[in-house]
């Protein structure tokens, strides 16, 4: 099983948000903006909480692989990104075999496919732009949505048209 240093070693939340903030602060701290491809930093097996003013969990990012480029964006292979709710459970989950994620526009982009998977709900398509600030996802080819039981979304349609009346 893979376990991330912050995972296996952090045991509260507040260690999380401070330990979350070493990694990525020192990650971007250490490529200096014209570094060479030798000096390009890697880190494999990673994950990265995001949490809101409240300090209520709002995604954990993870990857198999990442290399920290020069512009200070960082190369993702094999991302994964759960969105919870505010009970803690998982509500989204989106993964893609590569992307890279711009820290200064809090923003990833791909050329790949991409899945979002949500009860009832899987969404795929090629090629995509995610902002973390308002958790818009933007794809760009081959968008297909995909219903699980169709009935319960109808019902749940009409529940919410009656509630605006």
């Amino acid at each position: 099983m893979k376990r991330s240093w912050i995972t296996g070693k952090a045991r509260r939340w507040g260690a999380w948000g401070l330990a979350t903030g070493l990694l990525w602060g020192g990650l971007w701290a250490l490529v200096p903006p014209a570094a060479s491809q030798a000096d390009i930093q890697t880190i494999r097996d990673f994950e990265v909480p995001e949490f809101d003013r409240d300090n209520r969990l709002r995604y954990r990012l993870f990857g198999d692989f990442a290399r920290i480029l020069p512009t200070g964006a960082v190369d993702i292979t094999g991302m994964r990104v759960d969105f919870y709710d505010p009970d803690r459970q998982v509500e989204m989950r989106v993964t893609a075999t590569q992307c890279v994620y711009d820290r200064h526009e809090r923003s990833a982009r791909s050329d790949e496919h991409i899945r979002i998977a949500r009860e009832n709900m899987i969404i795929t398509g090629k090629g995509f732009r995610w902002n973390a600030d308002d958790g818009r996802f933007e794809i760009y080819e081959e968008a297909k949505v995909v219903f699980g039981d169709r009935r319960e979304v109808i019902g749940q349609q009409a529940a919410v048209s009656e509630d605006e009346e």
